[in-house]
């Protein structure tokens, strides 16, 4: 792991502990004759991970995975998956796992996600059934769901093309991609960025969460 990388992935962890135990509160409820404990937390999706990480990835699962991507995966985020955990604790209602899909989806991981941050996909009209499909179809091209944020809106990592190593934002039902900028530097948002980003404003008593990362795209192409 490059030094920058293994620092930035301890101070998150490290972080993500401070949040873990400010946020995650349990209580036991009675079900009849069995107790349960449920899981009570304030910061979007959190009851969903409980900050709990998912296993590392398998490094023989992950060279396949590559050979059929035929590119290699962004260098932060294979640092996360093999070194902290592939799914859980995150963004949104946590990590996913690589390669889990939503929505029914079939990406294409073979070729290259034809979208950039000067010409992303904006939302299709919304009578247009073939323009919705149409867009659909090339979204689901080259890249993971990354995180899950509800109500059909989803955040991507962008695996091949010339947007590789971006996480944009994903509206399901308006058939929209974008990318996410980062509020200080206005550079796309890379895996550790969107990582770093979350947790600092679920941490920031001053600040509201992040509840969309729509909220660091251009919204003028959400609905044109």
């Amino acid at each position: 792991m490059g030094h920058a990388d293994a620092e930035r992935i301890a101070g998150i962890l490290s972080e993500l502990d401070r949040l873990r135990a400010a946020d995650l509160r349990t209580t036991v409820v009675s079900l009849g004759d069995q107790e349960v404990v449920a899981y009570r937390c304030s910061i979007h999706g959190a009851a969903v991970h409980r900050y709990e990480h998912a296993p590392r990835a398998d490094p023989d699962m992950l060279a396949s995975f590559e050979s059929r991507l035929g590119v290699g995966l962004p260098a932060d985020y294979v640092h996360w998956i093999t070194r902290v955990g592939d799914g859980g604790a995150g963004p949104m209602l946590g990590l996913l796992p690589l390669a889990q899909e939503a929505e029914d989806a079939s990406i294409d991981y073979s070729a290259d996600f034809p979208f950039t941050p000067e010409r992303p996909c904006a939302s299709a009209a919304e009578d247009s059934e073939t323009g919705w499909s149409e867009n659909i179809r090339r979204i689901l091209r080259g890249a993971t769901f990354l995180a899950d944020e509800g109500c059909g809106m989803y955040n991507l990592l962008i695996l091949r093309g010339p947007a590789a190593g971006q996480v944009w934002w994903h509206s399901h039902e308006h058939a929209a991609a974008l990318p996410t900028f980062h509020p200080g530097t206005g550079e796309p948002l890379t895996f550790l960025d969107w990582y770093e980003l979350w947790l600092a404003r679920a941490l920031d008593p001053e600040r509201d969460q992040v509840g969309s990362f729509a909220e660091f795209t251009v919204h003028d192409a959400i609905h044109p």
